[in-house]
């Protein structure tokens, strides 16, 4: 009930901004009067934020020019000079606006954070030396360990990002961030966990989608209308996940990549390899793909190989025995969700974990291969993080 009172919010909001079509209303025929037209703000107290994290709880799926101009608004309200500073600062990051800036003389992790965030987006590469000072200065500041995860993310250390997101957890209880964890170990998340993260009032869209993610098939396509009138590549990758369709929008978005390849595979035979082993280095999920090829050809040598790759991303992988379909084995993670079966088998050792794909795939007919998907640590940071980070891949 509290996602159904979640997803109505939504969809009040967007009727608010005529995303949603109307009924005609009936002619009036009385004279036109003209209409002001009040600009659009969102509710942001400023006095409060002091990371770019407590923007997106109160933002988390709204454009970023409108949370700009939001921000913009309230910042006069501010006596603090240095708060000052620090939200123009942010305002120019969440612009886009990535070039160096000087910290103040004041030493504070909220500006220090900002500006590894600022340097990750700035260079696409992972800022070392940066990231050692924050953890050797915050080792206990969530805003530090947060910004140092979403490098660590970008630089395929998914279990490493993983640690942090579990430091932050045990040091604040957060639920948001108790969700995103829950999803990435099991799969699945809990109706009492969903229930507290409403009732905290933040980061709705992002409770959506990792509802989306981790339900049956069957809620997630009632969902799909919802998330694909959301002008954001996270809500659209849900939705073209529900419904198996290919989308040429948000070209940065892995995910949407991802899904777009193994729908040609599926219905062609072929994939873009060049373009699955870039994504690959950022994303284990794309490694399903030529797997799912060397599956096909009986090549063991890549079997073991994109094996070895899965298990070194997320420690040990879980083949699922599922029936057969017209879809390519090995692909239900990428199509699908999890599904329930006793007879699961982990694997930590790719030359073993070979011969059981080959032996349950003879036996069952496709197996689905389970791993800590790292998309749902990565959702934590929103569109943000893939538009500025993947949009030259």
């Amino acid at each position: 009930m509290n996602l159904l009172r979640l997803k109505m919010e939504l969809e009040k909001d967007l009727e608010k901004k005529g995303v949603r079509p109307k009924e005609q209303p009936k002619k009036d025929l009385t004279p036109s009067r003209s209409k002001i037209v009040l600009e659009e703000e969102l509710n942001i107290p400023v006095q409060d934020i002091h990371s770019i994290y407590d923007v997106n709880y109160f933002t988390y799926g709204e454009n970023d020019s409108l949370i700009v101009r939001s921000i913009q608004k309230k910042i006069g309200q501010i006596e603090d000079r240095v708060q000052r500073v620090f939200l123009e600062r942010l305002k120019s990051f969440i612009e886009g606006d990535f070039s160096q800036w000087s910290c103040p003389e004041e030493k504070s992790v909220y500006f220090d954070a900002l500006n590894l965030t600022r340097e990750l987006y700035a260079t696409r590469k992972p800022p070392v030396e940066p990231v050692k000072n924050l953890l050797k200065e915050y080792p206990t500041s969530l805003v530090a360990l947060l910004s140092i995860a979403e490098v660590l993310l970008f630089a395929g250390r998914f279990r490493d990002a993983a640690r942090l997101f579990r430091s932050v957890f045990n040091i604040s209880k957060d639920p948001y961030i108790g969700l995103v964890l829950e999803a990435y170990d099991t799969g699945q998340v809990s109706n009492t966990i969903f229930a507290n993260c409403v009732s905290q009032g933040g980061y709705k869209l992002l409770i959506l989608l990792i509802s989306s993610l981790t339900e049956d098939v069957e809620r997630a396509i009632k969902m799909a209308d919802l998330l694909d009138r959301r002008s954001y590549s996270c809500a659209k990758y849900a939705a073209c996940k529900a419904k198996m369709l290919k989308s040429d929008e948000y070209t940065f978005c892995p995910r949407i990549n991802i899904l777009n390849q193994a729908i040609d595979y599926a219905n062609k035979g072929s994939f873009d390899k060049d373009l699955i082993e870039a994504l690959s280095s950022f994303d284990p999920q794309a490694l399903l793909l030529p797997l799912s090829e060397a599956v096909a050809k009986k090549n063991f040598d890549g079997i073991r190989e994109y094996l070895n790759r899965l298990i070194n991303s997320s420690e040990s992988i879980v083949l699922v025995p599922v029936s057969r379909t017209n879809l390519p084995v090995c692909l239900r993670g990428i199509f699908g969700r999890w599904t329930l079966n006793k007879n699961l088998v982990s694997v930590d050792d790719p030359e073993e974990g070979g011969r059981k794909l080959i032996e349950l795939i003879a036996r069952f007919g496709d197996v689905q291969i389970v791993f800590k998907d790292m998309e749902f640590l990565r959702l934590y940071y929103g569109e943000r993080h893939c538009r500025n980070l993947y949009r030259r891949v």
